[in-house]
């Protein structure tokens, strides 16, 4: 009778540790972020939050007119419109979302340019990434989002710039067409009243790169986005003897004049940088 009754109570401890458990995984709270920051850089590989490991975010739902605070950086939000997790950064509204690969970290001819221009980046992506290729921890771009490997900052940025390309020369024209898609309606579907800025791939203007560089400015006409192609920058400006001995990144230096060229490049299409009312949520 004793073991009986033993194991009558261990069944019911289990039961309410079980159901203690589901109550708090069910009430929403704001967590911080491990995957976010302010200005952030190139996120290393691994370095990224997902899915499983992130903590329960808070929920906006669109029926909300009013925060009944508003969420600390570096929290987590969720977006039930998009079935989406998105981090709190502060001065979103006043920054450019930047998309992409170790080109675009903010030491480099991107990050250097953006700021030039007035647009603060906010980084995502990982360095030996591109539109299909991963780098073995962080997959392509828009499988990467998708997977909350990282995550795009809540609110709504001045602008969005998508760079890179380098990484996927040996990937099919179809597929890199494929994903770039895939990425874009992935964006608008978060911030459907942004401009987006798809930026090429820096070299020579031959070769692969230039190949690739190509197929992107085709999904950019495609879909009516501006594009801005450094396709042949190392040799337009003399970069060629800037390059580090992997022939695909620049030195310091490098990255210092491309950076110039890029903010006065960004300027002839895009409008001065100003800063924004702050909007309440990402999503209408």
């Amino acid at each position: 009778m004793r073991g009986k009754a033993t194991r009558k109570w261990a069944r019911g401890a289990l039961a309410a540790a079980v159901s203690a458990v589901l109550l708090l995984a069910a009430a929403p709270a704001v967590r911080p972020d491990p995957g976010a920051g302010g200005t952030a850089s190139v996120l290393p590989a691994g370095g990224a939050a997902s899915a499983e490991a992130s903590p329960e975010p808070a929920v906006i739902r669109p029926s909300e007119t009013a925060p009944p605070a508003a969420p600390a950086a570096g929290s987590l939000v969720y977006m039930p419109q998009t079935g989406r997790t998105m981090s709190v950064v502060p001065g979103v509204e006043d920054s450019a979302l930047v998309i992409g690969d170790s080109q675009a970290g903010p030491d480099t001819w991107v990050g250097q340019g953006l700021e030039q221009a007035g647009y603060p980046a906010i980084i995502r992506g990982a360095g030996g990434t591109g539109y299909v290729q991963g780098n073995g921890s962080v997959a392509g771009y828009a499988r990467a989002l998708e997977a909350h490997q990282w995550l795009l900052p809540w609110g709504t940025p001045r602008l969005i710039v998508l760079q890179g390309g380098g990484n996927d020369t040996a990937h099919p024209a179809a597929d890199i067409r494929t994903e770039a898609l895939r990425l874009i309606g992935d964006l608008r579907q978060s911030y459907p009243s942004v401009r987006i800025v798809m930026v090429g791939v820096i070299g020579d203007g031959t070769g692969r790169r230039s190949e690739v560089d190509g197929v992107l400015a085709a999904v950019a006409a495609e879909q009516g986005i501006d594009f801005l192609t450094p396709g042949d920058w190392w040799a337009r400006y003399g970069l060629n003897g800037q390059l580090r001995p992997d022939g695909r990144h620049l030195s310091p230096e490098g990255h210092r004049v491309a950076a110039g060229v890029f903010a006065r490049e960004l300027a002839r299409m895009m409008p001065p940088a100003v800063p924004q009312a702050r909007p309440y949520h990402a999503v209408p």
